[in-house]
């Protein structure tokens, strides 16, 4: 330990350090070889400034080592005698606070400019202790972080650099999807009207594939997209009032056909009390029965296919059990390790025979476990496999009779003044083919000019893509209802019409004004029922 040796070297250690040796306490406890050891044993830099001029009295071996500067040579200097002026100014100021508070001061990270060590960054504590007299002396003890920092520094850029990665990621998949179901559109939408006309039964053969082929390229498409909203934590939960059996019911219905075309004989069974009226995400949980039905289906080539369904109360909530059980080919332990992982579906064997993605499972297990619940599965080859879905779901006061309304309209709307805005010539031909002879149509190729039209003459109805030149359709959207305000006109009814279907791009398209929105590619089904449901939003008659 290097100390200055003058009449205030002593200061450099707590006071008791430096006072005589007593009967009770070992002389060596206060020798200066005894401090020194203490000192220089210190891992951190320890030193010890006069308060009145700021000189070092006293610097360790860490010190030392840490400044690059042989303690001798700081011994008796300032800070201005080592450092950059402006950072000697800084230490000087800092140091006078502290003596002036009595109180010890932490510094988290304080960089620090050395000699011969170049840039450190340091934590450092500041603390004021008495010396003779009124003289004070300042301890500062600084640890070297500067690894550590660096190490923060690098784990901040990786982290800035997957957030980099997952924005480019989404907006990847969310320029994709739109790129995917723009062509797929006008694939399917033809497809339909031309189903529609009179066909031969080899050219209706043809086009059942056709149909077939697009729809289970746009289910595979959904099956990606969601599975990359669930892994980006974008895909939450929507919890509304919903009738539980009445929804299994309906879910079951969609596969009992198919099952009675292989010869199976189909099932579905409710315990005895039953919670029909819940609160849970309806939609998601569609999804889920849906997936576990239609694969018990398709793998099951004779027997049966059971699906059983209870409930149980657990507090304010419902706690729901449903089992689907098949006769079906089963797998092996092997399988079923990996049965929930993405894009496996059982083996190799099972891709090639019956298609699909390997992610529909992979997607309901996550979706069960936003709803507090699992997936489970137990099977033995040869014998079936029986997969047990469970869920929370909230109760839900019984609903109340709906109240009288005017009768419902036909899906199909008749004679509508229609708009559609819409920049791709096949889609525009379809939603064309789709209306014929039920709407008198009117297009636009980019939001400016659907503006124009909109301004001359008078509409049922406004169909509006988001991505067009000139102007977008979220604009246009945001336009039209601004003029409505200010004009004092009625609303007219909006549907963004839009392969834009990521779910922040469906939150932007309601929140520019949009009553609905219809994600590509489009059925003339669900086209005439969002015609309906939105006329029906804003007031309007068909």
């Amino acid at each position: 330990m290097a100390r200055d040796n003058n009449p205030h070297a002593c200061d450099a250690a707590p006071a008791d350090a430096c006072a005589p040796a007593t009967s009770s306490t070992p002389e060596a406890l206060h020798s200066w070889a005894f401090l020194d050891a203490v000192v220089e044993s210190v891992p951190a830099m320890l030193v010890v400034k006069n308060g009145r001029d700021g000189r070092f009295v006293l610097v360790n071996r860490a010190g030392e080592e840490l400044l690059g500067v042989p303690r001798e040579a700081l011994i008796g200097r300032r800070d201005a005698d080592f450092f950059p002026a402006d950072q000697a100014a800084f230490f000087a100021e800092m140091d006078r606070k502290v003596l002036e508070s009595d109180e010890v001061w932490v510094i988290d990270e304080e960089p620090l400019k050395t000699p011969h060590n170049g840039d450190r960054w340091l934590q450092t504590k500041k603390i004021a202790i008495p010396g003779e007299g009124d003289e004070k002396l300042l301890l500062i003890i600084s640890e070297d972080i500067t690894e550590r920092k660096a190490s923060a520094v690098a784990l901040e850029a990786a982290l800035e650099s997957a957030r980099a990665a997952s924005i480019a990621k989404s907006e990847f998949l969310a320029n994709m999807s739109h790129e995917i179901r723009t062509p797929l559109n006008g694939v399917l939408g033809m497809a339909q009207v031309l189903a529609q006309t009179e066909l031969t039964p080899r050219q209706r053969e043809m086009m059942d594939v056709i149909l077939g082929s697009g729809r289970t390229l746009n289910a595979l498409l959904s099956d990606i997209l969601d599975l990359a909203k669930v892994e980006a934590g974008e895909v939450g939960l929507e919890p509304a009032p919903f009738n539980l059996r009445g929804a299994l019911i309906a879910t079951a219905a969609t596969f009992e056909g198919l099952a009675h075309q292989k010869g199976l004989n189909f099932s579905l069974f409710f315990d005895e009390g039953f919670h029909d009226r819940v609160s849970g995400d309806a939609l998601k949980f569609g999804q889920i029965v849906s997936n576990l039905i239609s694969n018990a289906v398709k793998f099951t080539s004779e027997g049966h296919v059971a699906v059983h369904a209870r409930t149980q109360t657990e507090g304010e909530a419902i706690r729901l059990v449903v089992t689907v059980e098949d006769t079906g080919e089963g797998f092996t332990p092997q399988v079923q390790a990996s049965l929930f992982e993405r894009f496996v579906q059982g083996d190799g064997s099972i891709t090639r025979r019956f298609g699909g993605s390997g992610l529909g499972l992979s997607i309901a297990r996550r979706f069960a476990r936003l709803m507090d619940g699992d997936i489970a599965c137990r099977s033995t080859p040869g014998e079936g496999a029986c997969f047990t879905f469970t869920a929370r779901l909230d109760t839900a006061a019984p609903e109340e009779p709906a109240p009288a309304r005017r009768p419902a309209r036909a899906a199909t709307p008749e004679r509508l003044r229609v708009l559609l805005a819409e920049d791709h010539p096949t889609n525009q031909r379809v939603v064309e083919l789709m209306l014929d002879g039920v709407a008198d149509l009117v297009i636009t190729a980019d939001g400016e000019a659907a503006l124009a039209a909109y301004e001359r003459q008078a509409f049922d109805l406004v169909l509006m893509d988001t991505q067009m030149p000139v102007m977008d359709g979220l604009t246009a959207i945001s336009e039209i209802r601004m003029r409505e305000r200010a004009a004092g006109r009625p609303r007219i009814p909006i549907i963004s019409l839009t392969a834009n279907a990521m779910p922040h791009q469906v939150e932007a398209c309601l929140a520019a004004g949009a009553d609905l929105h219809l994600a590509k590619p489009i059925t003339v089904s669900a086209l005439f029922d969002s015609i309906a449901q939105a006329c029906d939003l804003a007031g309007e008659a068909v």
